[in-house]
């Protein structure tokens, strides 16, 4: 199932992805796996077919998407694209607010120019996010004491996820849901059909391990650990924001802390959604020198190869 569900020839940016990210250190991610969908659902055929023909160079970004079959996973792909649209809607929300900002600190700023992104893009893409449980031996500094938290979550930020910003303009990110798995191990596969939506796992009321989450760093580095309450979402900037707005938004860089104390056999993991709001391919991000989304995407996947 997985492998109908992978895309080598989208990079590995829609769908299904396990171990294809490469990290700082050269190794390959292999601590989470992603789901990835682009959100041109939100957008009329037409318009979807039109970006995708003029940019089959960029198909990470333009590739059509792959779904579970229905009689698999029922319902699957009408809640994620319900809480996709959900998420996207409220960023515009956040993009009026730094439109109003950008206007008032900006020279020469285009008013309405990050709501209309958000608004308009094709590229919009989701990330569904499964954070495997990490095992005793992935934790080399289990003992850690609660004031040098900070330091050992920088030490081993390559447990869950590595300090990285976003490229996009804004991210819109769900509160994390934790699963003990020791107690409700997932199944490689779903034999047979299923008529109505699995039962629910359940969902832990926070991390065990308080060390464990999302940190990210100020602009004079220091890390902060994020909690987003489970009826809320979290926003941050990313790099092409930056970009569009000569450094006066910087993106945020982040990483995810798997937590290294005793669980008592216990297997956690981590599950959330992240929407990456982006331009589309043809908009420019660089003033100063007309380069495009397009362009700059070229940029940053170059910095992975």
């Amino acid at each position: 199932m997985q492998d109908s569900l992978s895309l080598p020839e989208a990079k590995f940016l829609t769908g299904w992805s396990h171990g294809k990210e490469a990290l700082k250190n050269g190794s390959f991610d292999s601590f989470k796996g992603s789901f990835y969908v682009n959100c041109d659902f939100v957008k009329s055929c037409d318009h979807r077919k039109a970006s995708k023909d003029a940019y089959s160079q960029h198909p990470e970004l333009t590739a059509t998407n792959v779904w579970p079959p229905e009689e698999m996973l029922p319902g699957f792909r009408q809640c994620f694209e319900e809480l996709c649209t959900l998420i996207i809607d409220t960023t515009i929300l956040v993009a009026r607010q730094c439109d109003r900002y950008a206007s008032a600190k900006i020279e020469d700023y285009e008013p309405g120019y990050l709501e209309q992104v958000v608004r308009l893009s094709t590229t919009t893409k989701a990330r569904l996010l499964h954070y495997f449980p990490t095992k005793a031996d992935d934790r080399q500094y289990q003992t850690a004491p609660k004031e040098n938290m900070i330091t050992a979550a920088e030490k081993n930020q390559d447990d869950w996820c590595t300090t990285h910003i976003d490229h996009g303009c804004l991210t819109g990110l769900t509160s994390a849901v934790y699963i003990d798995e020791s107690t409700h191990p997932p199944t490689s596969s779903i034999s047979g059909q299923l008529s109505a939506p699995p039962p629910p796992l359940p969902i832990l009321p926070s991390a065990p391990d308080p060390e464990s989450g999302l940190y990210i760093r100020s602009r004079t580095g220091a890390a902060t650990k994020v909690d987003i309450p489970t009826d809320c979402l979290g926003f941050q900037t990313g790099e092409a924001l930056q970009l569009i707005t000569g450094g006066k938004f910087q993106a945020v860089p982040h990483f995810v802390h798997a937590g290294g104390r005793p669980t008592d056999g216990k297997q956690i993991a981590r599950n959330t959604l992240a929407v990456f709001t982006q331009p589309g391919l043809d908009q420019i991000v660089d003033r100063s020198t007309d380069k495009t989304f397009a362009q700059f995407s070229s940029e940053v996947a170059g910095r992975f190869k």
